[in-house]
C-alpha cells in the first residue's frame, strides 16, 4: 500500500506540473505579451519593409532617369554636331568664294535648301552682316529683318566654335528661336556670320519622345543655366535663367550625372526627381524630370495594401486575444468557484474535512521544518443532534452558521477552521502554543454561551466543548497531534460538557 500511495502521489505531481505549466502558457500575461510581440513584429517589418521599398522605388525611378538622360545626352549630341558640320561647311564654302554674293549663288542656295529640307525646315539658315543684320537667302524679305547686333551670340560667337545664343524672337510678332552662331575667319561679301535658328517646338518634340509620361519633362540648358528647349513645350520658359534657382549648385559640378530631389516653387509646389548630365563637347546639360509623386504612386498602392494586410491580421489577432483573455477570466473564475466548493463547507463557508486535513498536514511538516509551536483545536456543539432532530435540521443549520460566525471572530488570517462532521469543528492555529489556544478556545466558549437563535418552540441556546493539543517534534505523523486533540476532545465530553480539555 505505501508503494502504491507514492506511485500515486508521483503522478498526482506530474499533473500538477503539467497543469501549472499549461497555467503559465495560458495566463493572461502570457497572452498579452504574446499578442503584443506579434504585433510589434508585423507592424516592425511592415514598417522596414514600407521604408525599404520607398527607397528601392525611388532608386529604381533614379537609375531610369540616368539611362533616359544619357540617350538624350547622346541624342542632343548628335544633332548639334551635325549642325556645327553643317555651319562649319557653309562657312568654307563661303570663305572659299569670297567675291560671290551667298545670297544668289545656286551653289550655296542650294546647300543651304538641302539642308532645310532634311530637317523638315525645324532649322533655318541666316546669315549677319558686319553690322548686324539678317540676311535669308532663300527667300526676299518685304522689309529688312531684325538687327542682332545686341544679341549675345552676335557680341560672342568666334569662329572656333558654335555658340548657342539665347532663345529670342527674330520679329517682334515671330516665332521664338534658337540661335546657333559661327563666325566667319574673315568677312566674305559683307557677311560676318553664319546662324542656324532651330524651331524649339520643333526640338521640343523629338525631346517629348524620350519624356516620361506622364508629369515627366525634359529640359535642355546652357551650362550657365539659360533654358533652350522644354518638353512640354513651354515657351514661356524659354530663355529664363535657372542658374540661381535649384539648380544653382548642380550645374557648375564637375560631375554631372547625378539625381536629385528638387522642389518646384514657380505655380503649384511640387517635388520632382531630376537626372541631370552635361552634353560632351557642347557648353549643354540635358535635366530629365518625373514628377515625384507620380514616381511613388505605385508603392503608395502596395504600401495601402500591404497596410490593410497588416491591419487584417492584426485586428482579428486582437479580437481573438481580448476574447482569449474573457475567456481565461471566466476558466479562472470558475476555477476559483470550483475551488472554493472543492475546499469549503457549503453551509458554514469554513473550509472542509478534506481541505482541513491536507492543511494540516502541511502545517505540521513546516512546524516540525521551523521548529515552530502549531496547535490543533477540536471543537463539538454539546448535543447538536438533539438541536437538529428537536428543533428540525434549519434550526440546526442556524446553530452551525451562528458557531462558524462566532469562531472566526477571534481568528488570524494564518489561522484555519474546518468543519469535520455534522456538529464538530476544527481549529488550525499555526506558530502558536497551547496557551494561547487555550485563551483563544476560552474566548469562544464565551461567545458561543452569548448565542441565542429564537424559533417557534422558543429560543435555542447552546455550548460546545473543546479539545487542545500542540504538535510535538517526536509526532510521526499528523494524525497523532490529531489523535490526542481527538482525545482530549472526548474527555471534555465526558467530563460533563462545556468543558476544556488539553493534552
Amino acid at each position: 500500500m505505501p508503494q502504491v500511495w507514492a506511485k500515486g502521489r508521483r503522478v498526482d505531481g506530474m499533473v500538477k506540473d503539467s497543469s501549472k505549466n499549461l497555467a503559465g502558457w495560458a495566463s493572461p500575461r502570457t497572452v498579452v505579451v504574446l499578442t503584443l510581440l506579434f504585433i510589434a513584429a508585423l507592424w516592425t517589418f511592415v514598417g522596414i519593409w514600407v521604408v525599404s521599398a520607398r527607397q528601392e522605388r525611388i532608386v529604381a525611378a533614379g537609375e531610369s532617369l540616368q539611362r533616359m538622360t544619357h540617350a538624350v545626352e547622346d541624342q542632343t549630341r548628335r544633332q548639334f554636331r551635325l549642325l556645327n558640320v553643317f555651319l562649319a561647311a557653309c562657312a568654307q564654302a563661303l570663305e572659299a568664294n569670297p567675291g560671290r554674293d551667298p545670297g544668289r549663288d545656286p551653289a550655296f542656295r542650294k546647300l543651304i535648301e538641302g539642308f532645310q529640307s532634311r530637317t523638315d525646315s525645324a532649322i533655318e539658315i541666316r546669315l549677319v552682316t558686319t553690322d548686324g543684320h539678317l540676311v535669308d537667302t532663300l527667300k526676299e524679305a518685304a522689309s529688312p529683318l531684325a538687327n542682332v547686333s545686341d544679341s549675345d551670340y552676335f557680341k560672342a560667337a568666334t569662329s572656333a566654335a558654335v555658340f548657342i545664343g539665347r532663345p529670342t524672337r527674330a520679329q517682334p510678332g515671330g516665332n521664338v528661336g534658337l540661335p546657333v552662331a559661327l563666325r566667319l575667319a574673315a568677312p566674305a561679301h559683307g557677311i560676318s556670320m553664319l546662324v542656324a535658328v532651330i524651331d524649339p517646338a520643333k526640338l521640343s518634340e523629338i525631346l517629348d519622345k524620350q519624356r516620361r509620361k506622364p508629369g515627366g519633362s525634359i529640359t535642355l540648358l546652357r551650362t550657365d543655366g539659360t533654358v533652350l528647349a522644354v518638353t512640354p513645350d513651354d515657351p514661356q520658359r524659354l530663355g529664363q535663367n535657372v542658374a540661381g534657382g535649384v539648380l544653382a549648385s548642380e550645374l557648375p559640378a564637375p560631375r554631372l550625372s547625378n539625381v536629385v530631389l528638387l522642389e518646384d516653387t514657380t505655380g503649384t509646389p511640387r517635388r520632382q526627381l531630376t537626372s541631370y548630365g552635361s552634353v560632351a563637347d557642347f557648353p549643354l546639360v540635358v535635366t530629365v524630370s518625373a514628377d515625384y509623386d507620380e514616381v511613388l504612386a505605385p508603392w503608395l498602392k502596395q504600401t495601402v495594401w500591404v497596410l490593410l494586410l497588416a491591419l487584417g491580421i492584426s485586428l482579428p489577432l486582437v479580437v481573438v486575444a481580448y476574447r482569449s483573455l474573457h475567456l481565461l477570466q471566466a476558466l479562472a473564475n470558475r476555477d476559483a468557484e470550483l475551488q472554493h466548493l472543492a475546499t469549503t463547507d457549503w453551509l458554514t463557508g469554513v473550509s472542509n474535512r478534506r481541505h482541513f486535513v491536507e492543511s494540516l498536514k502541511e502545517e505540521v511538516a513546516r512546524a516540525h521544518r521551523a521548529h515552530s509551536p502549531l496547535t490543533v483545536l477540536l471543537v463539538d456543539i454539546d448535543f447538536f443532534t438533539r438541536i437538529s432532530d428537536g428543533y428540525g435540521h434549519a434550526v440546526g443549520d442556524q446553530v452551525l452558521v451562528a458557531f462558524a460566525e462566532v469562531a472566526k471572530e477571534g481568528l488570524r488570517g494564518s489561522d484555519l477552521l474546518g468543519r469535520l462532521d455534522a456538529g464538530e469543528f476544527a481549529m488550525l492555529l499555526p506558530d502558536t502554543d497551547v496557551s494561547e489556544a487555550v485563551v483563544l478556545a476560552e474566548r469562544l466558549r464565551a461567545g458561543i454561551a452569548d448565542i441565542a437563535i429564537a424559533t417557534d418552540n422558543g429560543t435555542v441556546q447552546f455550548t460546545a466543548s473543546v479539545g487542545a493539543s500542540q504538535a510535538k517534534d517526536t509526532d510521526q505523523s499528523f494524525d497523532e497531534v490529531l489523535k490526542r486533540a481527538a482525545k482530549a476532545l472526548h474527555d471534555a465530553k465526558a467530563g460533563g460538557h462545556d468543558q476544556l480539555v488539553v493534552i
